[in-house]
């Protein structure tokens, strides 16, 4: 019902902003946005938007805005965007902000700071949520320390129910997450976890120590790396993972949505340095900061297509005497690539979600070079009838098939290699590893088919 009357017409128009809406507003009516419809859109929409605007354009919406709506609408835009916008700020509304977000939030913005910002601010905000932001920003942003949230509402073992409910109340403002209630002792180390329902309906004059669950699973320390950490949260299919240091003591919890937004990082990253783009490049980055991330890739994958072509120029004379080569050559190359990228994705895949592990290598990559082969002979075989028929001589067709069954088959095998070669040499499995793929299979699958066929056509 609430919805029905946020509408004013049968065209829909919605007491909040669409994206299209804000996307298509001119910069002459920024000042004429309507602040109470603008404070009702999505944070998201709100985010995504002004990361395609000015400085300019960016201060005259945000001035419609109220802290708090600054502060959740920093929250959902890219770390480096919105230190931008908070650098550009008056300090005193800028700490305003920064002590509406919450700490890992806060602390993604603060590593994206000019050092002489950063300090400036640190000194501005109150000691306690200074010291917590410095602390946080001594681990890396890669790691569970760095997405961390130190505000955690750790109940005690000796409070009973209702001095447990009564700190709950009272922790409202800076409790990020009570499904999962972690224990502690007097020394702060983690003893145990207790469900919010549990608590709910026990004696209000019981212990938590009595009720709570020694087990606590998904335990992380603040130094692992994250895409480990949601691996973990995956495993356990819990909404929050207890950090803990040295001392088992625990120093903050990572939530569900942190894990979301590492997946998605992780993700992004991984198909971008796949195809040899970079692993943090957007859309809106500058042409040169792309060209810079791009280029050297490009670069590479050129020298590699020069002995590409130095392999022609071997069969160069065998191929003018039958020109019906050159016709087939991409089509065999083409499809053993594109069988090997297949491959390579599953393998990536695997390594990225942990279900790929290093005993089970030659098991994987004789399975993906028989699974290879086995699509070369049925492609292959298709290939050979069309190419025989094609080309009015049955022994094209049968070079054609052996040539699609051996290149096939490699790619199989080189695209289930590469990931893990990559790992061994302790690099990123993805990065670019579909270009190696690629110009590996080209040279060696023209080799393959140009060398079977001078054999046996000529």
């Amino acid at each position: 019902m609430a919805l029905h009357r946020d509408i004013k017409d049968r065209n829909v128009t919605l007491k909040y902003y669409t994206f299209e809406e804000l996307q298509n507003c001119a910069t002459n009516d920024f000042k004429d946005l309507n602040a109470i419809k603008l404070a009702r859109t999505p944070h998201h929409e709100i985010g995504a938007w002004l990361e395609r605007l000015s400085h300019e354009d960016r201060e005259i919406v945000l001035r419609k805005l109220s802290a708090g709506d600054i502060s959740a609408v920093l929250a959902e835009m890219d770390a480096e965007d919105s230190a931008e916008i908070i650098s550009e700020m008056r300090d005193a509304k800028a700490i305003k902000i920064l002590n509406s977000l919450a700490l890992d939030d806060a602390a993604d913005m603060f590593r994206e700071l000019d050092e002489d910002d950063r300090n400036r601010l640190l000194t501005k905000m109150p000691p306690i949520a200074s010291a917590a932001l410095q602390n946080l920003l001594t681990y890396e942003h890669d790691t569970a320390g760095g997405v961390m949230n130190p505000h955690v509402s750790a109940l005690t073992i000796h409070m009973t129910i209702d001095e447990a409910i009564e700190f709950l109340r009272n922790s409202k403002d800076f409790a990020e997450n009570i499904d999962s209630l972690y224990v502690v002792d007097e020394k702060k180390h983690l003893v145990g976890v207790l469900n919010v329902q549990k608590l709910l309906w026990t004696d209000p004059n019981i212990k938590i120590g009595t009720i709570m669950c020694e087990n606590v699973e998904g335990i992380c320390t603040p130094e692992q790396d994250k895409e480990t950490v949601a691996h973990i949260m995956a495993k356990n299919h819990c909404n929050t993972l207890p950090v803990v240091d040295g001392q088992r003591r625990l120093i903050g919890i990572i939530t569900h949505d942190d894990v979301i937004d590492i997946l998605r990082d992780e993700a992004t990253e991984d198909i971008q340095k796949l195809h040899g783009a970079g692993g943090d490049e957007t859309i809106h980055d500058g042409v040169w900061y792309s060209i810079s991330k791009r280029t050297p890739w490009l670069v590479i994958n050129l020298c590699i297509a020069f002995v590409t072509a130095s392999v022609i120029q071997f069969f160069e004379h065998k191929i003018a005497q039958r020109t019906i080569l050159a016709v087939f050559m991409v089509m065999i190359t083409g499809l053993s690539g594109n069988s090997g990228a297949q491959t390579l994705a599953i393998s990536i895949r695997g390594l990225a979600l942990g279900t790929y592990k290093s005993l089970d290598s030659p098991g994987i990559i004789f399975r993906e070079t028989l699974k290879g082969l086995s699509n070369g002979i049925i492609v292959g075989f298709i290939a050979g009838i069309v190419t025989g028929i094609w080309g009015h001589d049955p022994m094209v067709g049968v070079v054609v098939f052996v040539a699609m069954i051996l290149n096939m088959g490699l790619s199989g095998f080189v695209g289930s290699c590469i990931p893990v070669l990559l790992t061994r040499l302790k690099c990123d499995p993805a990065q670019s590893s579909y270009i190696f793929l690629t110009s590996i299979a080209d040279i060696a699958g023209m080799f393959i088919f140009l060398g079977i066929g001078s054999h046996f056509l000529l």
